[in-house]
């Protein structure tokens, strides 16, 4: 592949930081997504300095080695919906500037925002800040007025493709 392949780690799957980035680069890829929601562990949210901690492993991991892994810092606080929406945003932040000191090269508030919410987001974070987008709907020149820096389809393309199964399979039922 001549592309960048950077992976979604969900929250590491209980694996050793060093084992982590070790078989991302032996795979090809250079970038990983890592978030707080700790699957199995009933998908509790890390605490902030936790999930820091957790990142500054890998970046400590990624330092080792001969390739800088991008490290791409999640929070599930908006998706999750957890706490009171009114001081989401600023929560986010506090956990987010964590995993920036922590090493993480862009920071990713993971769900759907208003513009306000973008642009807060993108001011107040020292780093590139990563969106959720579907191609389908958003323009990315509106995206970079926002200051967004960097953009993921989650699983857009996954339900599209089983959208568009469902049709060609529909005449078979």
């Amino acid at each position: 592949m001549d592309a960048p392949l950077s992976v979604d780690i969900e929250s590491g799957y209980g694996e050793d930081p060093k084992r982590l980035i070790d078989g991302l680069i032996s795979a090809g890829a250079v970038g990983l997504n890592i978030e707080d929601t700790v699957h199995s562990e009933g998908g509790r949210l890390r605490e902030a300095q936790e999930h820091a901690d957790f990142v500054g492993a890998l970046r400590a991991a990624s330092d080792a080695t001969d390739v800088h892994v991008v490290l791409n810092a999640r929070t599930d606080l908006f998706v999750k919906q957890i706490g009171d929406e009114n001081d989401r945003v600023d929560r986010a932040i506090a956990r987010l500037k964590l995993a920036a000191a922590a090493g993480a090269d862009s920071l990713y508030p993971v769900g759907f925002h208003n513009d306000d919410d973008y642009k807060r987001l993108a001011e107040e974070l020292p780093l590139p800040i990563n969106a959720i987008a579907n191609p389908a709907e958003g323009d990315l020149s509106h995206f970079a007025s926002l200051g967004v820096g960097r953009i993921s389809f989650g699983p857009i393309f996954q339900m599209v493709l089983a959208k568009r199964a469902e049709e060609v399979l529909a005449r078979w039922k």
